[in-house]
This record gives structure tokens, C-alpha cells and sequence, in this order.
């Protein structure tokens, strides 16, 4: 699917500065560690030899790998208004005849997927088939199939499956393992160019967060492969052709790549697919904390040298009935290490909700370890507020957390959900409702939660107004919403 909204595109326009280097390989060694695609390399004749097992190794892996590939495509029907503001001229001399009804059109997306089960189960990203009313998967051999399909959009991750047999199939690889400089290939279709495999390094491995997205992501695998639109579902393998990663977003300032894209973990990827097979959805573990990274000065103050920052403990969670309080860290959490928030959410997530387990804090410079017994994560949570109710006017939403409302510059007395998309034409978008926007209350009802925002905006059918209350930065308005 296009990923012309990518999580940072919404960020100004950068200056970039392309230096390119220009080095003469001294050896095989050399060249494995600190060439590849971007530079220009010159090779003394008696040297070439030392790079062909390197090249034959991406051919390899070309050849291996390009069968597990697919295209898909998604398609929506959508109404699309006919002029508004025409019909609302005419409409008082219409003589009594009927107003329009909206257009229906076909939106089509493309994305990729790849094959993880000889039986035909495809990995791809959630936004690539999400609300879709046909999924249509191509295969490299040119077979057409429709495909069922299950969502995770904690996660962005799918499985679609389609009815085959016999299918070629990718194996996964262990992402713990990753190295930063480790060489990979991502392999996908870029602009509907199919079966496209193109080559770099892994770049980093960190935790960002979406600008589209305020709530913070798990780990994942930055690398320059280049990536562009289409690519999303696509895998991101190593050298032995194990998928380390699933592609879903870039960094981009003009909609193309410019070298900085990320997948999601395959070991992530992996304990989706397993629970989505096996259970139809994915069950994660819940602490109800809300966590924070250390910095210095708070490592020196609360003596610790890792560990995550309890900032708010939920009501009626397992952390509140274990004991956690606000400015205890997290240091282990059931035997494992915690240097951050992220791996705490990532240890919980993967925790089995009941399992009991030993939870290590420190407070007051002093160890305390707690029982706690593992939550399941809300599915309040895992949405994205994405709903029948929610498609209707166009918009989706999610809960509105402090550490969400931190980041949006807004007070902690501030209620509500989070808008984190509107779709362009809808009611919503012709409303003046604005991504980020937090909406505190539908018609003079509050609006405390998904459920409840999905509940009011259930309420409302074909040609009715609804007053719409939003936080908008240090300002609240009053927004007019009229559902077609």
C-alpha cells in the first residue's frame, strides 16, 4: 500500500546533504563491512573474484525468496459527495425533485505480502488490507485468489488467507539477532513493480514513535534498502533469505525513499501470526503502567542506572493491586532484564495475561519485588478506534493517555480520544475535524473512551447534525458534523 503519509512525513521539509564517497575496495573483508549499493567502488582486475560469492549470495537469495512474494490488492467502495455546495445553490428551486445521492467509487491500494505457510497463509502489514471490501492476492506464477483476512492493528500486521496448497514458503529468522551492519534485502512491489529486491544494511534497531500515531511503538529494524510506496507487507530477509522483518513506513520528506526505512520485527511478526492462526486474535499481556525512559539526572537521583519510570498506575490494574506506585523503576519484570520502557512493554506484552510473576522495583534507592499477576491488554487499547460506527464519518480515534496528552501539548484534566486519521471527503474532514484533535464530548454527551465515542456516533443515522466538542492545542470548539 502507499505509504505517502508515512509516520514523519508530516514533519517540515529537510535540508539534505549527500556526500558521496568514493573508495577502492582492498579485499573482500573491506568490502563486506563498508560497501554496498551506495558507494562507488573500484576494483583492481585481480580482485574482482573477492566480491563474487557476496553478489552470489543476493542472487541466492533473490532466486529463494521471489516466489514467496505476492501483490495484493484492496478495494473499498466509497461514497464521494457530488458537489455539496452545487446542490445547496439549486436545491431551494428544485422544483421538488429528489437531491443526488453521493457517487459510489472503487478505491483500489497496493501493497505486498509474503508467504509464511505452504497452505496459504500470507504476512502483510494492517494498513495494507484494513476496511477493505475485496482483498485480491497475485502470486508470482500469475494465479489470482481472494483472500480472507486478519487483522492485528496493534501491530500492523495481517494474515491473509487464501485457498491454496502446495505453496512456496519464507522462513522466518530470529530478529533478537539482528546486528546493526548486518547486509539485507527487502523484497516487495514498489509502485506496483513486482518482485523488486533491493539491498542495504540494517541501520539501526530502535523505538520511534508515529506522527500519525502519538502512543509509543515496540522495536524496530531501520534500515537504507530502499523502500518505497508498495513495499509495505513486503519482507526484509538476511543473507540466509530468513525473514528478520516486515516493511511498513519510511522516513521520507518528498513521498520517495531517501534511505531510512523500518520493518517490524520477525519475532514480533511470528507470535502475531501464531495467535491469529490458532485464536483469531492476539492476546497481549497488561501491567497498567504508564512508562517512561530514564534520563541522566533521573538515573543519578533515584540511584538506579536502568530500568522504566513509573509516571501513572491505572486504576484497578495489576500494577495498582501489586503495589507499583508512581516513581518506582522497573528493573526486572519475571526474570528479565528492563533497561527501558520499551522492553517493558514488550516483556509484559509477551506475557500470557494470568501468568503470575515477580515484578522488581526500586524505591527509594531500595529493591522491593511485588507479585503481580499479568493483566490482558484492554482492547481499548489495541484499536485504533477503527469501527463501523467510526467509517461512517470518517475518522478514527484512540484513548487519550497521559503520555498521549503529554505529547500533544495538553493538560492532564484534558479528556477524551484522540483523532489519528480523517479520511479526505468525509463528514468528518468536511466538519473541520483535524488529525490530533481530542474530542471531549458529542453531543452534550462526554466522551471518556473509544466505546463511548463509538456509542454516541452510533446514535446518529443519515442527515443528522451533531455538535462535536474538541481540544485543540490550548483551545476548545464547537464543530458542526452532518452525517450523508
Amino acid at each position: 500500500m502507499s505509504m505517502k503519509n508515512s509516520f514523519l512525513s508530516q514533519r517540515p521539509n529537510l535540508s539534505l546533504v549527500i556526500i558521496v564517497i568514493l573508495s577502492i575496495a582492498f579485499g573482500f573483508s573491506l568490502a563486506a563491512n563498508f560497501y554496498h549499493r551506495n558507494a562507488s567502488v573500484a576494483i583492481a582486475a585481480g580482485d574482482s573474484t573477492d566480491l563474487r560469492p557476496w553478489q552470489e549470495a543476493f542472487v541466492v537469495v533473490a532466486e529463494k525468496l521471489r516466489p514467496c512474494i505476492v501483490h495484493i490488492t484492496s478495494e473499498k467502495t466509497v461514497e464521494v459527495p457530488s458537489f455539496p455546495w452545487f446542490d445547496d445553490f439549486f436545491w431551494p428551486f428544485g422544483g421538488g425533485r429528489s437531491r443526488p445521492q453521493p457517487e459510489k467509487k472503487v478505491q483500489q491500494a497496493t501493497g505486498s505480502g509474503v508467504i509464511v505457510r505452504s497452505d496459504g497463509y500470507i504476512l502483510t502489514n494492517n494498513h495494507v488490507v484494513a476496511g477493505a471490501d475485496r482483498v485480491t492476492v497475485k502470486l508470482a506464477d500469475g494465479r489470482e485468489f481472494t483472500g480472507k483476512v486478519l487483522l492485528d492493528p496493534y501491530s500492523d500486521l495481517a494474515l491473509v488467507k487464501i485457498d491454496a496448497k502446495d505453496l512456496p514458503s519464507a522462513q522466518f529468522g530470529d530478529s533478537d539477532k539482528v546486528k546493526v551492519g548486518q547486509w539485507v534485502a527487502a523484497i516487495g512491489n514498489p509502485f506496483g513493480l513486482e518482485n523488486t529486491v533491493t539491498a542495504g544494511v540494517v541501520s539501526a534497531v530502535r523505538h520511534i514513535s508515529s506522527a500519525d500515531d502519538p502512543l509509543p511503538k515496540a522495536e524496530v529494524i531501520q534500515t537504507d534498502a530502499s523502500i518505497n510506496p508498495g513495499n509495505s507487507g513486503g519482507p526484509l530477509v538476511d543473507l540466509q533469505g530468513r525473514i528478520i522483518g516486515i516493511n511498513f513506513a519510511i522516513y521520507t520528506t518528498s513521498g520517495g525513499n531517501v534511505g531510512v526505512g523500518f520493518a517490524i520485527p520477525s519475532n514480533i511478526a511470528k507470535n502475531v501470526m501464531t495467535q491469529l492462526i490458532e485464536k483469531g486474535k492476539v492476546v497481549r499481556g497488561y501491567l497498567g503502567v504508564i512508562p517512561r525512559d530514564l534520563t541522566p539526572v533521573l538515573k543519578e537521583k533515584l540511584g538506579v542506572e536502568r530500568g522504566a519510570l513509573v509516571e501513572s498506575v491505572d486504576k484497578d490494574t495489576p500494577a495498582e493491586k501489586a503495589g507499583i506506585k508512581v516513581m518506582d523503576v522497573i528493573v526486572s519484570v519475571d526474570g528479565k532484564a528492563v533497561n527501558n520502557s520499551a522492553d517493558l512493554r514488550r516483556i509484559v506484552q509477551n506475557i500470557a495475561p494470568g501468568t503470575n510473576v515477580k515484578v522488581v522495583v526500586v524505591r527509594d534507592k531500595s529493591r522491593k519485588t511485588l507479585n503481580v499477576t499479568i493483566g490482558e491488554l484492554p482492547v481499548e487499547e489495541i484499536t485504533s478506534g477503527k469501527s463501523d460506527e467510526t467509517d461512517k464519518i470518517g475518522l478514527y480515534v484512540q484513548p487519550l493517555t497521559p503520555d498521549v496528552a503529554r505529547q500533544l501539548g495538553l493538560d492532564e484534566s484534558v479528556k477524551g480520544v484522540v483523532v489519528r486519521r480523517v479520511e479526505p471527503g468525509s463528514a468528518a474532514d468536511r466538519a473541520g475535524i483535524r488529525r490530533n484533535d481530542v474530542i471531549v464530548e458529542i453531543d452534550g454527551q462526554p466522551v471518556t473512551s473509544v466505546a463511548s465515542f463509538s456509542k454516541a456516533i452510533s446514535k446518529l443515522k443519515s442527515g443528522d447534525t451533531a455538535l462535536i466538542v474538541i481540544q485543540r492545542g490550548d483551545r476548545t470548539q464547537v464543530l458542526t458534523l452532518k452525517l450523508d
